[in-house]
């Protein structure tokens, strides 16, 4: 397995995600792009289309903290799915504002699935969004590994998208449906120390008209 980041830091061991493989005792293969200001969607294929021969790749922002050395359940995950996220929605209605958990139908709705804290390790505070394990049609891109199936199938991240932070992940899982591939969420266990969107920003709203325009109907 290959975890696979990047980041705007400098140097990589500042970031939380080698932190915390530090303190798993994690032995690895681990990729941090360091001083990155490409497209998440470019610089995720470029690590796709280098390490395609992988068992598994997993994508994962560089502000999450691994609670847990993930490998022994995603290896049970990848009995039943493709590609596995910490959290997603298993039905979805296309409309403005384009987040994955409203147009999932929010958290009265049934649709939402997956768990992820958030917050520090010394402060942190859990979202249970559903029922887990469960297939989901979109994936929150905060996590998403790849298994050797979906990484032979020749899936790969939207590289038009106008956003450089937003909406590749939504975006895979129309791509991964055309392949016939199935996405789910599972019981990995982080901590994402980024409470999320705070606003709209030009960068987010870009990506939002391109994916109304692409993936609305």
């Amino acid at each position: 397995m290959v975890i696979y980041s990047a980041t705007q830091k400098d140097n990589y061991e500042d970031t939380a995600l080698y932190k915390s493989i530090q303190s798993l005792n994690m032995d690895v293969d681990l990729c941090i792009i360091t001083n990155n200001k490409t497209p998440l969607a470019i610089c995720y294929n470029s690590g796709l289309n280098h390490l395609k021969d992988e068992d598994c790749i997993v994508f994962i922002h560089d502000d999450v903290w691994l609670e847990h050395d993930p490998r022994p359940n995603l290896e049970r995950l990848f009995d039943k799915f493709d590609v596995v996220g910490v959290a997603g929605c298993s039905q979805a209605e296309i409309n403005s504002p384009c987040l994955w958990h409203l147009m999932g139908g929010g958290f009265q709705g049934g649709h939402l699935h997956g768990a992820v804290a958030h917050g520090s390790q010394n402060d942190k505070q859990m979202t249970s969004f559903g029922k887990y394990p469960h297939e989901v049609v979109m994936i929150d891109g905060v996590f998403i590994a790849f298994s050797k199936k979906s990484l032979e199938s020749g899936l790969r991240f939207d590289r038009k998208c106008p956003s450089g932070f937003h909406f590749y992940d939504m975006c895979l899982g129309f791509k991964a449906k055309e392949l016939g591939l199935k996405i789910g969420v599972g019981d990995v266990m982080i901590t994402h120390e980024s409470s999320g969107l705070k606003e709209y920003t030009e960068d987010w709203k870009a990506g939002e008209q391109y994916f109304l325009e692409n993936y609305g109907k």
